[in-house]
């Protein structure tokens, strides 16, 4: 009873299919990037690489079959039945891979390119066998002969009225079942290296979304601000001048992240240019007063070490004050909101 033998071919197949699964990954978590780091554009261009990445690999895998199956009328590659009685001519020859390696190392390594360019062509040589029919021809390639002389010679016992013949033509197009080590792979795959060292060290940098500063405790940041708080009473209304509030992103140890949208700084802005200057030089002296900031200085740090709430009054003709809480965590900012809400009231301004 005939029954259908299965060769190996190559495990290029498993390698990009691998690949194709570790862009798969990366993608994703570069994807994640883009959601952490708006502001930056650098996670955009590495998810769209892994895309592409996917898409090539998913491409050569399918082209790749890791077997053929040898049947009692054919040979089966990629669910592609060759017919032995379809078959024209079987070709055989060698190979170098070495312009594949020379194509890949020297990008990326220098030296062991220059080792590679002083070895011999013979030393990458690679078992092909070329397969015609009238409908196209079959190129598949082996770096040992084990596989190679399995299906020549169920070719030969299949079809003992063809006769095998030496030397490829290569300038004739076929469907490749394996790689063809070209320059054009080698280029392929330094690029592919290029990517999966910028890849793997663009992931890992996202392990690390520390910031320059903070984030404070927002029980240290509110009783900072209480206790200036505290310490303004009796201040005039100021009419049509109303707190203003922005908030800052606080910037991240790593400067490929950009500023962090998870740890904020919160500023108070009291400004208003029609307040007369008199007024305005008389609320800052008194603030400066009763908030313990000297008299020279514009920028004023209240509390501890563990809070950086600061109080800034800039040396203008107009009313200018602002107080921001230092980086804490952007959950804490209404909280903080509200400490602030209360400051503005006690200045006149609402």
């Amino acid at each position: 009873m005939n029954q259908t033998r299965r060769v190996r071919l190559s495990t290029a197949s498993l390698w990009v299919w691998g690949v194709a699964a570790v862009a798969g990954v990366l993608a994703v978590w570069h994807g994640w990037g883009i959601l952490i780091t708006p502001e930056r554009t650098f996670f955009w261009f590495m998810t769209f690489a892994d895309l592409v990445v996917v898409a090539v690999a998913v491409w050569l895998g399918r082209q790749w079959p890791r077997h053929a199956d040898i049947g009692p009328d054919g040979i089966v590659l990629l669910r592609q039945r060759v017919r032995y009685d379809a078959v024209t001519e079987i070709r055989l020859g060698d190979v170098s891979a070495k312009p594949f390696w020379l194509a890949f190392w020297l990008p990326t390594s220098l030296v062991v390119g220059l080792i590679v360019a002083l070895m011999g062509a013979g030393s990458f040589a690679w078992e092909v066998l070329e397969i015609n029919t009238a409908n196209g021809r079959a190129r598949l390639r082996w770096r040992t002969s084990a596989g190679h002389d399995e299906i020549v010679k169920a070719l030969r016992a299949a079809r003992p009225d063809l006769e095998a013949r030496y030397g490829l033509d290569g300038t004739a197009p076929a469907q490749d079942f394996s790689p063809r080590m070209s320059v054009g792979g080698g280029l392929l795959a330094a690029c592919l290296a290029a990517w999966a060292i910028i890849g793997g060290w663009s992931g890992l940098q996202l392990l690390d979304q520390s910031t320059l500063e903070g984030p404070y405790s927002v029980e240290a940041t509110s009783t900072a601000l209480a206790s200036v708080t505290d310490r303004l009473k009796g201040y005039d209304p100021l009419p049509d001048v109303h707190p203003e509030y922005q908030t800052w992103n606080c910037d991240r140890t790593n400067y490929l992240l950009g500023p962090s949208s998870e740890v904020v700084d919160l500023h108070l802005k009291i400004v208003s240019p029609n307040v007369p200057e008199a007024t305005a030089d008389a609320i800052e002296a008194r603030l400066r007063h009763d908030s313990g900031m000297p008299p020279d200085d514009y920028l004023f740090r209240v509390g501890g070490t563990d809070s950086d709430v600061a109080i800034d009054i800039p040396v203008v003709d107009t009313l200018y004050i602002e107080i921001f809480t230092g980086c804490v965590d952007s959950d804490d900012l209404p909280a903080l909101r509200q400490r602030l809400d209360a400051m503005a009231a006690a200045l006149g301004a609402r």
